[in-house]
């Protein structure tokens, strides 16, 4: 079975394990590793993972040009396991300048993670960033949903996505992270919102899971393993434990993100 895992974050040796200790804390949910990029090769090849999409959010502007460096670096050693997606933050000076340095480093979108960045996704600052995204033809992968903060409620990124059509959207976490109904009554409706598995089925029943998938619509769900938070073995084995067709499941695992990214994925992953 050909499996793509379009959310996982790295980290560079050095800084991975106090990294993965302040997002543990943050959700206060035991983290499976320290997120470097051989424990994530290893782990996803023993879930049968043929391609990772690595990313990691700045949470300051000058962090953006160093993280998107050394995501750009794990794509060139291991272009046949890993597509990386960069970052941006509204506190990034040359933010043009970026915008033309991911693309010219062979990055494929852009990820942001409105709580940890303390950004609202729909505010003026933001807006002026992710036209310039669009128009760069950069998706956005979007941390979407916590009950406990407003900057990434599913109501802000309906507002990004009606006022910027041309902008592709993956809500990660089935579009609201702990607030999963929620975010299926806001996002639903609109076209150029896709979204993620990812830290989703570990707090779902399957059948609520398969419920909330049917509803988005299948052919608009991607599978993400949001590694180090969880192993990926474990989510592949609750993905497959859901009560989808082998068809849905297929369609979710690798079919539905080939056909997003188009030549993007690599000819032979894996």
């Amino acid at each position: 079975m050909h499996i793509i895992d379009i959310h996982a974050h790295i980290y560079p040796d050095s800084i991975a394990a106090k990294a993965t200790r302040a997002i543990g804390a943050f959700y206060q949910i035991p983290m499976s590793s320290t997120g470097t990029a051989d424990t994530l090769l290893k782990w996803g090849e023993e879930a049968g993972i043929a391609l990772h999409v690595i990313h990691s959010a700045a949470v300051t502007g000058e962090q953006v040009p160093v993280i998107n460096r050394f995501i750009s670096s794990q794509v060139s050693l291991k272009p046949n396991n890993f597509i990386g997606f960069g970052t941006l933050h509204i506190d990034y000076e040359y933010m043009e300048e970026e915008l033309t340095k991911i693309k010219s480093m062979g990055l494929r979108g852009i990820k942001m993670h409105p709580d940890f960045q303390h950004i609202y996704p729909d505010d003026s600052a933001c807006l002026r960033l992710l036209h310039r995204m669009a128009g760069h033809n950069l998706p956005l992968l979007v941390h979407t949903g916590d009950s406990r903060y407003a900057y990434s409620a599913p109501e802000r990124i309906a507002r990004v996505a009606d006022t910027i059509p041309n902008l592709q959207i993956i809500c990660a976490h089935l579009g609201g992270w702990s607030v999963w109904e929620e975010g299926y009554k806001v996002l639903q409706p609109y076209k150029n919102i896709w979204l993620d598995t990812s830290s989703s089925l570990y707090a779902l029943t399957a059948e609520k899971a398969a419920d909330i998938i049917r509803q988005y619509g299948v052919d608009r769900i991607f599978f993400g393993t949001d590694y180090p938070m969880w192993h990926p073995v474990e989510e592949v084995r609750r993905f497959l434990a859901l009560p989808l067709s082998e068809t849905e499941k297929m369609m979710i695992l690798s079919e539905n993100f080939t056909r997003f990214m188009g030549s993007a994925i690599p000819a032979k992953p894996g």
